[in-house]
């Protein structure tokens, strides 16, 4: 086994790909791949289709090229740890296939090719702790809001600037329940007092003072259904608020234990 794979972990492998996934949508995955310097196919595919060519010499040359390619990895790549471990194996496919006289070519670059994934692997640390850094930034952001304020908030209309939305939220739902506590007001004193507030409607018999009162339990109904409705909505909305901080509080666990993985 040649010296990469001595320090390429399985399981650091797997957790940085999960934690990938969790910030970065599959689409945008598959552009990331490593580049080759004017070529269109990835380095990761030109390495996986690595093949003896037509002598010795020009297999060596062709493997040496990807070994110094590998140099320019991408920090910002998960995957980068799966084009090293690629490379190694190539190395050991060729000091099986090729003559003896190349044995200590490619001891040599088996030793570029540990070097290069130990100089890439000290640059995609410092890269995690970017990564980590802000997502401490944002639990930090978060955390300075509190739930039960927001709650009580959402009662007069006021939590989306609280939890950092657009103030025109704000307005539209502090106009939406002013509207509604009017409209619940006249309700209330149409029922109270039909004869006040009657709206020139006639008031001589029962009958019709108890279709006033009737139009006035409506309006309270119709008012407090609709603010029940809004209430339900500002409820979801907070919800997701405190999904987004256990999303970034996951997020930032993968991302940290993935850093362990790495370091050990």
């Amino acid at each position: 086994m040649s010296l990469v794979n001595s320090f390429i972990n399985q399981i650091g492998r797997e957790l940085g790909r999960d934690a990938y996934r969790s910030v970065v949508s599959g689409a945008s995955r598959g552009a990331r791949k490593q580049q080759i310097v004017n070529s269109d196919e990835p380095l990761y595919n030109q390495v996986i289709n690595f093949e003896l060519l037509a002598n010795d010499e020009k297999t060596y040359k062709h493997l040496a090229n990807l070994v110094e390619k590998a140099e320019n990895t991408d920090p910002e790549d998960f995957e980068w740890q799966e084009l090293f471990y690629e490379l190694d194996n190539k190395i050991d496919f060729c000091k099986a296939h090729l003559s003896e006289e190349y044995l200590p070519q490619l001891e040599k670059l088996d030793q570029i090719n540990a070097e290069n994934y130990k100089w890439v692997k000290d640059k995609h640390l410092k890269y995690i702790d970017t990564v980590i850094s802000h997502f401490d930034m944002i639990e930090t952001k978060l955390s300075q809001k509190n739930i039960g304020v927001a709650y009580l908030l959402t009662l007069i209309g006021l939590r989306a600037s609280y939890l950092g939305e657009q103030l025109i939220y704000t307005v539209i739902n502090v106009l939406y329940v002013f509207l509604l506590g009017f409209t619940f007001f006249n309700g209330l004193m149409t029922y109270n007092d039909p004869k006040a507030f009657n709206g020139n409607l006639p008031t001589d018999t029962a009958k019709e003072i108890a279709t006033i009162e009737s139009t006035g339990l409506m309006l309270m109904g119709i008012a407090l259904f609709f603010y029940l409705l809004y209430l339900g909505l500002g409820a979801y909305k907070i919800s997701k608020y405190k999904k987004e901080i256990q999303k970034n509080t996951d997020s930032k666990l993968k991302f940290e234990t993935y850093k362990a993985e790495l370091l050990k």
